[in-house]
């Protein structure tokens, strides 16, 4: 990676939906440059998902889950309800999920469902309030 990467980077962590060609304007290289230059960064890991962050009105909760030891993690995951990211952690928790559902309703279900998973030993909730950047 060179400055040109970088450079690329910062603009699509700032805005992850900015077309080839602004993109490409901003950092003046070519807009075939800028694709070439992102599709190798997805290549190579470096660049692993765009996303999309809105402002829209919901429930938001960040979840610690604490795994029984001697589990696979592996098999326990799978087990995991899609459309939640799920970070593998240290500490005294083994898993940290965010969640952002329509409601409080929603999100207690998809806990339940959590809950419910062998392996799964134990969670503790935090409804996200506020959001600062």
């Amino acid at each position: 990676m060179d400055s040109t990467d970088e450079e690329i980077l910062e603009i699509l962590e700032e805005d992850g939906r900015i077309s080839f060609t602004e993109l490409a304007e901003k950092v003046d290289v070519s807009e075939g440059t800028v694709r070439n230059r992102i599709e190798k960064m997805q290549e190579s890991g470096v660049i692993e998902k765009f996303t999309v962050e809105t402002s829209r009105e919901g429930s938001r909760a960040v979840v610690m889950v604490e795994l029984e030891t001697g589990e696979d993690t592996e098999e326990v995951l799978e087990e995991f309800p899609e459309g939640m990211t799920i970070l593998e952690v240290a500490g005294g928790y083994d898993l940290v999920l965010r969640i952002e559902r329509r409601n409080n309703r929603e999100i207690n279900s998809l806990l339940d469902s959590v809950r419910s998973i062998s392996g799964v030993e134990g969670t503790e909730t935090y409804m996200v309030l506020n959001q600062r950047s």
